[in-house]
């Protein structure tokens, strides 16, 4: 992605830079009055201990927004942990995949930032997608849940088959197709948090209570 991005001037007057760090080790070089995030953190074990450097590196009234899936115990995720946990494929896909305290709860993320000193927001929304498509669950998971599982049995074709179509018929029976199409309820957890002190974003707490 960085290698098409473009840098360079904006529209409006400004410009637009792009670097390359590890979120797990990268802390701001100087500060920022917006840090956001869109569904990385989940990816990231331990990612809420990075918190503490990130409101660090917020210049005084500036914001941390993050976004991230957190349907870690819906069908789709349990369903895939307990194939995965099988005699069959236990031994190879060890550790392969998160488990399903990967992200936490909102309260938690709203206890954790406000315990840096941030005025919080923290909320969750399921959102029902109305998927088309023959196995559109499977589709959707194999370019996010499953692939992991995809790359660790990369190796052995068929193998790697015989799981998907395993998965497959029990995402099938989870997720019943109806006339319309296939109803995938997607659980999302948002949190913002502004630390004190400056204007920051003003209207910003405003402005997200509104969008809810």
């Amino acid at each position: 992605m960085l290698a098409q991005a473009r840098p360079g001037p904006t529209p409006g007057g400004g410009r637009l830079d792009f670097a390359h760090a590890d979120i797990r080790t990268w802390t701001p070089a100087e500060p920022h009055d917006l840090i956001i995030s869109n569904a990385t953190l989940h990816w990231i074990p331990g990612h809420a201990g990075r918190f503490a450097d990130w409101i660090a590196g917020l210049a005084p009234g500036g914001t941390l927004a993050f976004q991230i899936p957190g349907n870690f115990d819906a069908p789709s995720h349990r369903l895939l942990r307990e194939l995965a946990n099988a005699p069959r494929w236990r031994d190879r896909l060890a550790g392969a995949l998160r488990h399903e305290n990967a992200v936490h709860t909102p309260v938690e993320y709203l206890n954790r930032l406000t315990a840096l000193g941030c005025d919080t927001d923290a909320w969750e929304t399921t959102y029902v997608h109305l998927l088309p498509g023959e196995d559109p669950v499977l589709d959707w998971v194999k370019g996010t849940a499953l692939r992991p599982v995809l790359t660790a049995l990369d190796a052995d074709p068929a193998a790697r088959e015989e799981f998907v179509l395993a998965y497959r018929e029990a995402l099938r029976e989870a997720y019943p197709a109806t006339r319309h199409g296939t109803p995938f309820p997607f659980r999302r957890i948002f949190a913002v948090a502004r630390k004190e002190g400056g204007h920051g974003l003003q209207g910003a707490r405003h402005d997200r209570r509104d969008a809810r």
